[in-house]
């Protein structure tokens, strides 16, 4: 194993890249620029992260309206490629709803914006693109590396309780989103609930309990996760959450 291998190993996805070079293709999937360690991934109007809805985007010098989000970098551990370093930044976000985003990393107390850095809804849209890359350019994912973007202060987030006839979950909707954004066809909103510190858990992503309870006769208002969630609530209590989801968040990240 040499630099010159690891780089052969990766060529194929970065050639693919090059392909769907966003600057002259205007294949919807063309949404890559590559350099020689990685590349940058752009959004469009018809595929972005959750969020950007209303987001007005200009082709400019590209083949069609887009705007960046992120970046992908070897990262390397001596001559050995070990993870694939990622990073968002929404500055369209910034630009186009000051009043809700800054470009701070640290959002200080009090402080009522979120921050364009590392939003959980645009690492996720972006780690699915970059393995769509590598599996059709035939390379073997390497692990993602990323620092989590530490939580709002903005508050509250919300708890949002979805439920279809057999089944339920929840989403920890970061302060800006719309729940019926994050409703699965068959299912239906339930209940919302403001909930004050999310931070020990992943927001934007569905939440489900390792073994369902749910019984379709028992009202909705009844159901096990929503009188749990309200308990909770009262008692400022989040514990509730990491022992219902302990294997579903021990491996969000990984």
């Amino acid at each position: 194993m040499s630099y010159t291998t690891e780089h052969q190993r990766m060529q194929p996805a970065l050639d693919l890249a090059r392909k769907l070079d966003i600057a002259n293709n205007p294949d919807l999937n063309a949404i890559f620029e590559a350099g020689n360690g990685g590349f940058q991934i752009w959004c469009t109007p018809w595929d972005h992260p959750v969020g950007w809805n209303g987001i007005a985007m200009h082709a400019g010098a590209f083949s069609k309206p887009c705007e960046y989000v992120g970046s992908v970098h070897w990262k390397w551990d001596e001559e050995e490629i070990i993870a694939l370093s990622i990073e968002t930044t929404a500055y369209a976000l910034a630009d186009q709803k000051p009043d809700e985003y800054c470009n701070l990393i640290d959002i200080p107390e009090g402080f009522h914006r979120s921050t364009i850095h590392n939003r959980d809804a645009d690492i996720a849209w972006l780690k699915e693109k970059v393995t769509w890359l590598f599996a059709e350019a035939g390379v073997e994912l390497p692990p993602f590396d990323y620092e989590q973007a530490r939580l709002s202060d903005l508050g509250p987030y919300v708890l949002a309780h979805f439920v279809s006839e057999v089944d339920e979950y929840v989403v920890i909707l970061s302060p800006e989103l719309d729940p019926q954004e994050f409703c699965r066809p068959g299912y239906e909103l339930a209940h919302t609930l403001e909930i004050g510190n999310a931070g020990d858990f992943p927001a934007d992503e569905v939440l489900r309990p390792e073994q369902t309870c749910f019984e379709p006769e028992v009202e909705p208002d009844e159901g096990p996760l929503v009188e749990q969630y309200e308990n909770a609530s009262r008692l400022h209590d989040d514990d509730w959450l990491e022992a219902g989801f302990e294997d579903r968040i021990s491996g969000w990240d990984e």
